[in-house]
């Protein structure tokens, strides 16, 4: 907050009186409120001291060289052009009427904020008037708390002294001072400042009306004044963080049981999900990509929105006090009016009454002459004196006609300036229902993009869809790897059968030959049955040679078998680890978009519940970057 406070000299309406201005965001930019504080020595009605306290929206902003700027505030009466000087350490007002009235005045800055500020404090501004003994008589004051209410923050206090400590008249007072609060009792905010004197102000927090006591110098407390809020700004912010939410309290609900019949008409057809793991991959890559773009639009958006939002609101809120401004005047041209309206009355009264009298008069005149006319030194000189005290009479009735002339076009005058400020006031009421409208196309925006992630949370359901497919075709693999393994355990089986067989029939045959060589005489007999057991033999060792064929393909069925199951359990457990890589990229979506569709929620919920202000965004603004940021 800048307070800027000099002096002004108006025509005759101002003699070196007390000029604040009050600049409340620092810098100035376009649409702020600018706040101006004065009092006239005596304005056009007659009034001594008569406060004049306006509000009025910055206009025509323009970028001067090192730093500083130049802007106008364009009231119904008056306009000033203010130039800011040596980085705002001072600025410089000119200030003009509709009647082509100028001066010019440099004004001083007297206080401004340090260090770093609560962003959440409230701005209060009280203005009027205060009585201190001889040191100020009907003086205008005005006591701001820049930076809320709340031990050791500043308080601004800016008044004129009547007549100061050194003997100045007209003596200005800008100071700033760390309160001292002293307490809350039935809506009444206490605390204290030393400025000049030890000064106690007393808040009244349900009609803000502040009143103000100084402590003498025998001790005694005397109440100098009672001013009232002239201003008040409550920061605004918007954040996209969720409120900690309530706990959870146990309620009762009616519930009925499930119908038999459906309710909605089935699905009877697949749907038309992905059906390969490739596919599903690439519709959740492309759904992660368009739900970033989706959420990077809506962060732009809302953005835009945002600061548009908060220009329109402080708009309208400047627009309000200029109208407000705009009626006052109203008032007081109706007030002027109506007097020469009532002056005129009189006058004509007056015009009427002197003519009867002039008429009455000449016709007593013309009958004292006719009577007279037979004296003649005596009658002549009669005649004269009359003749001198009619034209008297005659030039006191031109000057009256004349007063009346000057009266009819002084209210001429006046009905025509009330017009043109019923016109503008016809104007700034229509600027209003612009800005309402606007208002209304923002949050019907607001609505559509509560849509977009309705849209956005189907999509994320359809993506579970596929993520449960992937589940079963794993399962499916898995099982196929087990039926292998019992396959080549059933072929290791019949391989051992073989090898079995083979075994007895080699026993029998060296039996045989044994029994060959002991026994001669049964040779013949035993070639017999020994061809027959070597036919036997060689029918077992092809059996055994198809045994071992057997074998060694079920071997190589089993290894291929087992080749293709680790091969699928890789290519499962691939899948498996892309399947839980993309249900953690989903949960993380998912997670994502519950937090936008929570803060879109917050952020509705503040539009619509609170006033807005230009804070709503540096809330907001680190968790938006939080949610857009690459995992």
């Amino acid at each position: 907050m800048f307070i800027y406070q000099g002096k002004l000299t108006w025509l005759q309406n101002a003699k070196n009186e007390t000029f604040t201005i009050v600049f409340p965001k620092d810098e100035v930019r376009a649409n702020d409120s600018v706040y101006l504080f004065t009092q006239w020595t005596k304005d056009a009605q007659g009034v001594e001291k008569a406060k004049f306290f306006q509000t009025i929206v910055v206009s025509d902003l323009k970028k001067l060289d090192g730093g500083n700027i130049s802007f106008t505030l364009a009231s119904s009466s008056y306009d000033y052009t203010i130039t800011t000087q040596e980085a705002y350490s001072k600025i410089k007002v000119d200030m003009s009427n509709r009647a082509g009235g100028k001066t010019s005045t440099i004004l001083k800055r007297g206080w401004h904020s340090e260090g770093k500020i609560d962003p959440e404090a409230a701005i209060r501004i009280w203005a009027g008037s205060i009585n201190w003994g001889d040191r100020a008589i009907d003086e205008q004051a005005i006591f701001i708390l820049p930076e809320g209410y709340t031990d050791d923050k500043p308080i601004v206090s800016c008044w004129q002294f009547t007549k100061d400590y050194s003997g100045n008249p007209k003596g200005p007072v800008i100071e700033g001072r760390s309160l001292k609060v002293i307490g809350l009792e039935d809506k009444i905010a206490k605390f204290a400042f030393n400025v000049h004197a030890d000064i106690t102000c007393a808040w009244n927090q349900e009609n803000e009306i502040l009143v103000v006591d100084v402590k003498e110098p025998d001790g005694k407390q005397l109440n100098i004044g009672k001013l009232n809020l002239f201003a008040k700004i409550e920061p605004q912010s918007h954040s996209f963080e969720t409120e900690d939410l309530s706990p959870p309290v146990e309620k009762k609900v009616e519930l009925r049981y499930p119908q038999p019949q459906a309710t909605l008409q089935r699905v009877l057809e697949p749907l038309p999900f992905p059906k390969t793991l490739i596919e599903t991959l690439t519709h959740g890559a492309a759904f992660i990509e368009q739900a970033g773009y989706l959420t990077k639009q809506a962060q732009n958006k809302f953005n835009e929105l945002h600061e548009d939002f908060h220009e329109q609101t402080i708009l309208v809120e400047s627009l309000k006090k200029h109208k407000e401004n705009l009626e006052k005047q109203i008032i007081t041209v109706t007030d002027e009016r109506n007097t020469a309206n009532e002056n005129v009355k009189e006058i004509n009264k007056q015009i009427s009454l002197l003519n009867n009298e002039y008429k009455n008069k000449v016709r007593e005149l013309e009958a004292m002459i006719a009577g007279w006319k037979k004296e003649d030194d005596k009658d002549h000189k009669v005649i004269n004196k009359l003749k001198e005290d009619i034209s008297k009479l005659h030039h006191k009735n031109m000057e009256l006609l004349e007063k009346l002339s000057k009266a009819e076009i002084a209210h001429k005058k006046l009905g025509v300036d009330l017009a043109a400020s019923q016109a503008r006031v016809r104007s700034l009421e229509a600027t209003k229902l612009t800005l309402q409208n606007s208002l209304a196309v923002s949050n019907a925006q607001n609505v559509s993009y509560r849509s977009q992630i309705d849209a956005l949370n189907k999509k994320l359901h359809k993506a579970d869809d596929a993520n449960k497919e992937l589940q079963k075709s794993l399962a499916k693999a898995e099982q196929e790897t087990k039926d292998t393994k019992a396959k080549l355990s059933a072929k290791q089986k019949d391989l051992d059968r073989a090898n079995n067989d083979h075994g007895e029939t080699r026993k029998k045959l060296e039996i045989a030959e044994k029994t060959r060589d002991a026994t001669e005489a049964a040779r013949k007999a035993a070639v017999t049955e020994a061809e027959a057991q070597k036919k036997k033999a060689e029918i077992s060792d092809k059996l055994t040679a198809l045994a071992k064929a057997d074998f060694s393909r079920s071997v190589k069925e089993g290894e291929d078998a087992n080749d293709k199951a680790r091969a699928d359990s890789k290519r499962a457990f691939a899948a498996e680890a892309r399947a839980n890589i993309a249900e953690d990229e989903i949960n993380k979506q998912r997670k994502t978009i519950k937090g936008y569709v929570a803060l879109v929620d917050r952020l509705e919920e503040l539009v619509v519940r609170e006033p807005v202000n230009n804070n709503w965004w540096q809330e907001f603004e680190p968790e938006f970057k939080r949610l857009a940021a690459p995992a």
